[in-house]
């Protein structure tokens, strides 16, 4: 019988918040999942340390845009110069996801911008990147469906949500081999862009490296 990568009271001592329900499923779409992509336990370590920050403890697998008008400006200084720009936006994700992701990231259809807003344990965002997604299941599981209906999957499924994010870390950004050498302050820029969330990243690496031995 082969071991698993973790248990589920060992998830609950990494993720303190994790209702059991959760915990169950997940564990189960990590054991059966994570090995599909060459993890073993070492490279488990930085996978799940980003994973479980990215995703709020495995409670998050959805872009959140109900943002107010402050936060818009934070997050898009560029895009909303003036508090009255971003007032347009506050509060309303989807007027907000198709003003920010139109006319990238392949998305050209009028509601691609939040068709494709960010999906998964970590995010997968825009047309382009899902279509990524959708032929890399097809090719490697024969599991074939539309960009836009993983888009919806992504939100809700755990098994289906863990391909998505072992895709992200060890297919699209090839992080395994950085993971193999504990790099994880290269991780966390690729994964993240910057340095965004370093500490509780951090955190949760010491605890899977102290929990799983």
């Amino acid at each position: 019988m082969t071991t698993p990568l973790i248990t589920v009271e060992q998830l609950q001592n990494i993720c303190s918040q994790i209702p059991e329900e959760t915990a169950i499923k997940v564990t189960d779409a990590i054991n059966k999942v994570c090995p599909l992509y060459g993890m073993n336990t070492d490279i488990l370590h930085e996978f799940l340390a980003n994973v479980i920050h990215e995703s709020a403890e495995f409670t998050r697998y959805e872009e959140n845009l109900n943002y107010s008008a402050a936060r818009v400006m934070e997050v898009w200084p560029s895009r909303f110069k003036t508090l009255a720009d971003a007032e347009q936006y506050a509060r309303k994700p989807e007027k907000l996801a198709c003003k920010v992701y139109n006319g990238r990231l392949g998305n050209f259809h009028p509601m691609d911008g939040w068709d494709f807003r960010g999906a998964g344990p970590i995010q997968i965002t825009g047309r382009e990147n899902f279509t990524r997604f959708a032929f890399w299941m097809g090719l490697e599981f024969q599991i074939f469906k539309a960009a836009q209906e993983w888009a919806r999957i992504l939100r809700t499924d755990h098994e289906f949500g863990m391909h998505s994010a072992c895709w992200v870390f060890s297919v699209y950004m090839d992080l395994n081999d950085e993971a193999e050498e504990d790099e994880m302050r290269t991780i966390i820029k690729r994964i993240n862009g910057g340095y965004t969330g370093e500490s509780e990243r951090n955190k949760y690496y010491r605890l899977c490296k102290q929990i799983l031995k």
